[in-house]
């Protein structure tokens, strides 16, 4: 499960790092600023976040990491999507040990 949650990781940093010349300031900074604000809620509704990664594209949202407890991964999904300007959650998220 670590494996497949690193490779998945690895893969979406790797995507979110591209040259200058293709990004686009303005969705960068809104997609940044999303992500931010889905972190926000979270701790609002006592999302666990210390091994949860957020990225944020055009609105939809992708959780990738893991919870302390597996009520909180319906939780995260749940505050993601009531946050303003999210239209998509990709929940990746897991219970941890």
């Amino acid at each position: 499960m670590k494996i497949a949650i690193a490779s998945t990781l690895a893969l979406l940093i790797s995507s979110a790092i591209s040259p200058a010349v293709h990004a686009d300031t303005r969705s960068t900074a809104a997609d940044q600023q999303l992500a931010h604000n889905v972190r926000v809620a979270f701790a609002h509704s006592g999302v666990g976040t210390s091994h949860v990664f957020v990225f944020a594209r055009s609105g939809q949202v992708t959780l990738i990491g893991w919870v302390p407890e597996r009520q909180q991964v319906a939780l995260a999904e749940q505050s993601a999507n009531a946050v303003d300007g999210v239209t998509s959650v990709n929940n990746l998220l897991a219970r941890g040990h």
